[in-house]
């Protein structure tokens, strides 16, 4: 099967003819050596249709957008930052911008905000493109016709969303207007919604040539996601159906399956950012988004998006192996905190869903294949930041050689491991959700049980009796039971939901764990309406924890949306204005 990368050559060379997005996001003429007239073919809507798939990730090429994944769709920032799952990581002092996200304290100058916004338009300009092109193009077949704009139009919808949903007040930009007209002072909705369906509507491909394209599939997955966004769970439930019961997807064997580089573009995956590296194109289709997210103690670079203790303690599980749902923040283990890696520590002896293991990286606990997490020593200002390494990003050391990007880059750890957008297990769970909303508690308990027992015996095996790394040069000098598991674990299934309230938290619950560190924590709070109840009891739980977080308060009135780049409405007076929440009017 051929790779969506085989004209990335194109793609690059296009970066100076269709980047015509400036750091105002407006439409400019495309200037440059080629005429556009050359590129009115099949060929050429290709070719910039993957510059349009590229910003993905959240950069281009001389990485003056998406500032270090602001836009990128793995939203590890927006999502995740924000959310009880991940601290922002590194140090205090370093990287403010981010710092103020983490707090609840952006301003309409913020540079994440503004990178962002850019970038996201700059991928919406590059669908624009796209279908300008096929708008004077005379050559291309009308059902490869139809693919192409299927694709620009879901992208141009994804950008969109993601503006959408991190903002609430956005202009809607198409190809067929005047962006500097264009108002934010209305709902999008519709808009994503239709260009989402066009492609459902119109014969879009099911299953594409080249790996990474989208399908019909992944807009019916991404059209249920929106249509949850607005509480529209009758809706979305057909669009769910159709993918569970007649797409060719299958849940993988295992949960880790969906993260390891070994298993790209599996039976799971509907729609995967694809990331390549070491194939002619420098840096710039690795997972760069993630540059800063991986252990220094291995090479790397930086111990950002550090898991949480609130994310921890979910994981906890009682006696039959279910989920803690009301008391998993009772006697919060601060796991190894303030207690460095020379000191005496054993692992908890409380029984965790062994998902935890496979989603953050722990003292006492094999990290993969690159060792034992050796705590303080592994985890950089664990003192602050806290003992967690994020597992999910991080690839096998065996497989360094190949997925690893090997050009220049002050960032050690960029790699080729793809990241899911839509997968059968996002499927399933937001499927559970309609039930719960619909009362059929039956159909949401077998969807959660479903996912549970394909992860029950997830095990994560090698039980380490050394509880001091103090002196330790060498990983054979750890002791490792490699037969026995490293924590004590246990996954149950539920035997029945009571009622209707139980049900949901038992969703809500299951999606947390399942769906950690992938970037949605944060969005399903709000569209859930209970983040402030859950930011604050994080807070409330972590008081004290993270020095730079004291007298941190979650306002949902004015903290669920980022607002407008200042720099933005200044340059559209009287255009653009600025979210309510963050005093427009």
């Amino acid at each position: 099967m051929k790779s969506i990368y085989k004209i990335l050559g194109i793609v690059l060379l296009l970066g100076v003819v269709f980047s015509s997005c400036s750091d105002e996001f407006l439409n400019q003429k495309p200037i440059g050596q080629i005429s556009p007239e050359i590129l009115v073919s099949a060929e050429g809507a290709n070719a910039v249709l993957i510059g349009a798939y590229s910003l993905l990730d959240g950069f281009e090429q001389d990485g003056s957008k998406g500032q270090r994944g602001a836009s990128s769709g793995t939203n590890w920032i927006w999502g995740d930052v924000r959310s009880d799952d991940m601290y922002r990581g590194d140090q205090t002092g370093g990287w403010d911008a981010v710092n103020s996200i983490e707090r609840y304290e952006i301003t309409p100058t913020n540079e994440w905000v503004w990178r962002g916004w850019q970038g996201w338009y700059d991928g919406v300009s590059r669908t624009n493109d796209v279908l300008d092109i096929l708008r004077i193009a005379t050559d291309i077949p009308p059902k490869q016709a139809n693919q192409i704009e299927s694709e620009a139009r879901f992208l141009r919808a994804w950008y969109h969303f993601n503006l959408r949903i991190i903002h609430e007040r956005i202009p809607y930009i198409t190809e067929d207007v005047d962006p500097v007209t264009v108002a934010n002072d209305r709902e999008v909705w519709d808009d994503i919604e239709a260009d989402i369906r066009w492609g459902i509507d119109n014969e879009m491909e099911e299953a594409p040539s080249e790996k990474g394209r989208a399908s019909r599939w992944a807009a019916k997955a991404f059209l249920a996601r929106v249509h949850l966004f607005q509480g529209e769970f009758s809706q979305a439930k057909p669009l769910l159906d159709d993918i569970i019961n007649n797409g060719p997807f299958t849940l993988m064997p295992h949960f880790y399956d969906n993260h390891s580089e070994e298993f790209q573009n599996n039976e799971e995956s509907i729609f995967d950012i694809q990331y390549s590296v070491n194939d002619g194109a420098g840096k710039w289709n690795s997972g760069i988004d993630h540059q800063v997210a991986f252990p220094r103690v291995l090479g790397f670079c930086c111990d950002y998006q550090k898991p949480s203790f609130d994310l921890f303690n979910a994981f906890k599980v009682d006696n039959n192996g279910l989920p803690m749902l009301d008391t998993f923040r009772d006697n919060l283990d601060l796991h190894d905190q303030d207690i460095t890696f020379d000191q005496d520590y054993d692992l908890p002896t409380f029984t965790l869903d062994p998902r935890v293991d496979w989603t953050l990286g722990r003292r006492g606990v094999p990290y993969l294949d690159w060792g034992v997490h050796r705590g303080s020593s592994w985890a950089w200002r664990q003192d602050e930041m806290g003992p967690f390494l994020n597992k999910k990003i991080q690839f096998w050391k065996r497989n360094e050689s190949t997925i690893k990007s090997s050009a220049a880059h002050w960032a050690g750890g960029i790699n080729g491991d793809n990241f899911n957008l839509f997968r059968l297990g996002h499927v399933m769970l937001w499927r559970a959700e309609v039930a719960v909303e619909e009362n059929d508690l039956t159909t949401a308990m077998d969807l959660v049980n479903q996912i549970r027992a394909r992860a029950s015996d997830d095990i994560v095996m090698g039980r380490v009796s050394t509880n001091n790394f103090g002196g330790i040069s060498d990983e054979s000098e750890i002791m490792v039971d490699e037969n026995q598991p490293a924590a004590n674990y246990m996954l149950g299934e539920y035997t029945s939901f009571p009622d209707q309230d139980y049900a949901r938290k038992a969703v809500r619950h299951e999606m947390r764990l399942e769906f950690a560190l992938e970037g949605m924590r944060f969005f399903d709070l709000v569209r859930w309406g209970i983040d402030a109840q859950e930011l604050n009891a994080y807070l409330q739980a972590e008081a004290g924890v993270r020095v730079w977080m004291n007298g941190v308060q979650y306002n949902a009135s004015q903290d669920a949306y980022a607002p407008v780049p200042q720099s933005q409405i200044d340059l559209q007076p009287g255009v653009l204005g600025q979210n309510p929440s963050n005093g427009g009017s």
